[in-house]
């Protein structure tokens, strides 16, 4: 699974090297789990949780306060923690693994963690796509269309990680027809 590989590596590398405690954000419980048994026990000191709509509210929230307790937390979850739970004061990083149809979602994912509260002087976001894949590119598309349109609209721009211009290459590549792409930070 390159796109896995890629998330070990990201991990590895750039946000747990840095001391960064990351939420790793799916689209799908299976996914989650997926991560999270490809997770668990890849990185030493590093304690993975998984958090998905299995779990009554109650459950997540006591889930994340025990996972933030951890020396080096890492937490695999779905959309279900984007909305209406703070994660600022456990997590500093977000990485949405799958791409969500709505550019909203990812501001509201990262909302959870870069918010009043946090202590972090630097939270890192970062937005995965998998390299040749034809849905990544077909959602790139679409979240470029939508983000287009809210900034149309209302006069906001929607915000995508794209520092090293790769994203915008990506989205350029499927608006024209490719649909060739690579990882992404």
């Amino acid at each position: 699974d390159p796109k896995l590989a890629a998330l070990r590596t990201h991990l590895e590398t750039e946000l747990l090297k840095h001391n960064f405690a990351p939420v790793v954000f799916c689209r799908y419980i299976a996914t989650a789990h997926y991560l999270h048994q490809h997770l668990k026990n890849r990185f030493p000191g590093v304690t993975v949780g998984v958090v998905t709509g299995e779990l009554a509210p109650e459950d997540r929230k006591a889930l994340v306060v025990e996972l933030g307790e951890a020396d080096r937390p890492l937490l695999i979850a779905t959309d279900c923690m984007s909305e209406g739970i703070n994660l600022q004061e456990h997590f500093n990083a977000v990485v949405h693994y799958d791409l969500s149809w709505n550019p909203t979602r990812h501001e509201q994912r990262e909302g959870r963690v870069d918010r009043f509260g946090q202590e972090s002087r630097i939270v890192r976001a970062t937005l995965m796509y998998g390299r040749n894949n034809p849905v990544d590119a077909v959602v790139l598309k679409v979240i470029l269309r939508k983000a287009q349109k809210i900034r149309e609209e209302l006069g906001v721009p929607v915000p995508l990680p794209d520092n090293d211009h790769s994203l915008t290459q990506a989205l350029m590549q499927a608006v024209l027809g490719g649909h060739r792409g690579r990882q992404r930070q």
